[in-house]
C-alpha cells in the first residue's frame, strides 16, 4: 500500500476485499497499533424485503437494548472483568503519582516507568473497546437479520452527553453525577449502533426508521397517554389513565414501534384519547446513511491506470496501489504532535 509522504507500507490482509477499492482510511488505536480500512464497491443491489416482523428498540444505560417483541432485555457483558477493573484503577493511580513526581523532580519529562504504565493502560482501554465493538456488531446484525423493520429513537448523542460543568461565573450543579451518566451513555454507544444499522439494513432486507425521542419513557404503550407521573420508578411504568403496567424500557420500545406506524397506532403523533395532555411526537422518518462533507478520505483517481485496471468482481483482486487520503496533523501517519509524550514499543 502506497501512503503519501511515507511510501510503500506492508500490511496484513485479514479478509478478501471483494470489489473495487474506492477509499482507504488509516487509524491508530489506543494501544498504538495501526489499522487500514478499505472502502470497496461490490456492485451488489439492496436485498429484497426479508418479510420478518417489525420491532421497536430502546437503547438504554442500565440495559443495552430492550426489544418490543421480547420480555427480557439485551444486556452487554462487562467490557472489563473485575480483576481488569482493579488493575486499571491501580494503573491510573500509579500514572497520576508518576506524573506528579516527574513534574516535581524531572521538569515534566516522562520516565521509562511512566511510559510502561501508559502502555499498560492503553492496552486495557483497547481491549475494552474491542469487546464493546464486538457486542455492538452482533446486536446490530441480529436486529437487521431478524426483523423487517427496526424503529429506534432519533437521538442527539452529542447534546445528551454535554458536560454540566458550566462556566467559572455560572458553575453547574451535580457535575460528577452528570459525568457518570455521560460515561454510561457513551459506553453503550447508541450513535455507533445507529450507524451500523444504517448500513446493514439494505444488505439484509430490513428497514430502519428513526422516531422522535421526546417523552417516549413517559408515554403509555397501550393508550398513548403521556403523564410524567406514570413513571413511578426507574424500572417501573404504571399508566395513570388505563392502569397498564410494564417495565419502563419495554414500554418505551412499544411506544417507539407505535410511532413508526402513526396511522396504524391511531395517530400516535397527535393527542391520545385519555383526556389529558399528550406529547407531540412529530413524524417518523426513514434512516439514510449520513455523508460527511468534510471527509478527508479521497477516492482513487478514476483516470489513473490503477483505477482502470480494477473491475467489480466478487472475489479479491489485488490492487497495485492504494492512495490514502490526507490526515490531520493530530493523527498524521508520521506520528503524534511533538509536544505529546511518545510511548516506546
Amino acid at each position: 500500500m502506497r501512503i503519501p509522504k511515507l511510501g510503500e507500507v506492508k500490511f496484513r490482509l485479514t479478509r478478501p476485499l471483494g470489489g473495487r477499492i474506492k477509499t482507504a482510511a488509516i487509524r491508530r488505536d489506543a494501544a498504538g497499533r495501526w489499522h487500514v480500512s478499505f472502502g470497496v464497491h461490490t456492485g451488489r443491489d439492496a436485498a429484497p424485503p426479508n418479510g420478518q416482523p417489525p420491532v421497536g428498540v430502546d437503547f438504554g444505560v442500565k440495559q443495552a437494548a430492550y426489544l418490543s417483541a421480547e420480555t427480557e432485555p439485551r444486556l452487554m457483558p462487562h467490557t472489563l472483568t473485575k480483576g481488569e477493573q482493579r488493575r486499571l484503577a491501580g494503573l491510573e493511580r500509579r500514572r497520576e503519582r508518576q506524573i506528579r513526581e516527574a513534574k516535581r523532580h524531572c521538569g515534566g519529562k516522562y520516565s521509562n516507568r511512566l511510559r510502561r504504565t501508559l502502555r499498560a493502560i492503553a492496552e486495557l482501554k483497547a481491549r475494552q473497546a474491542r469487546r464493546r465493538a464486538d457486542f455492538t456488531h452482533k446486536l446490530t446484525t441480529d436486529l437487521a437479520k431478524s426483523h423487517g423493520l427496526v424503529a429506534i429513537e432519533d437521538l442527539r448523542v452529542k447534546q445528551m452527553t454535554r458536560s454540566a460543568r458550566g462556566t467559572q461565573s455560572e458553575p453547574g450543579v451535580h457535575v460528577s453525577q452528570k459525568a457518570g451518566l455521560n460515561r454510561a451513555v457513551l459506553d453503550n454507544a447508541p450513535g455507533e449502533r445507529r450507524r451500523q444499522l444504517a448500513y446493514k439494513w439494505p444488505a439484509y432486507g430490513s428497514e430502519l426508521i428513526l422516531v422522535p425521542p421526546a417523552r417516549t419513557s413517559q408515554t403509555c404503550g397501550a393508550c398513548n397517554l403521556w403523564d410524567p407521573a406514570s413513571r413511578t420508578t426507574r424500572d417501573t411504568f404504571a399508566c395513570t389513565g388505563c392502569g397498564h403496567t410494564d417495565d419502563a424500557d419495554h414500554n418505551a420500545s412499544v411506544v417507539i414501534l407505535g410511532r413508526a406506524f402513526p396511522d396504524q397506532a391511531g395517530a400516535a403523533s397527535a393527542a391520545g384519547h385519555c383526556g389529558v395532555q399528550h406529547a407531540s411526537t412529530g413524524q417518523a422518518r426513514p434512516a439514510t446513511p449520513r455523508t460527511c462533507t468534510g471527509s478527508t478520505r479521497e477516492p482513487l483517481n478514476p483516470s489513473s491506470a490503477v483505477a482502470q485496471s480494477l473491475s467489480d468482481i466478487e472475489g479479491y483482486k489485488e490492487s497495485l496501489q492504494v492512495t490514502a487520503g490526507r490526515m490531520s496533523k493530530n493523527k498524521r501517519v508520521s506520528g503524534l504532535p511533538r509536544d505529546t509524550p511518545k510511548l516506546s514499543a
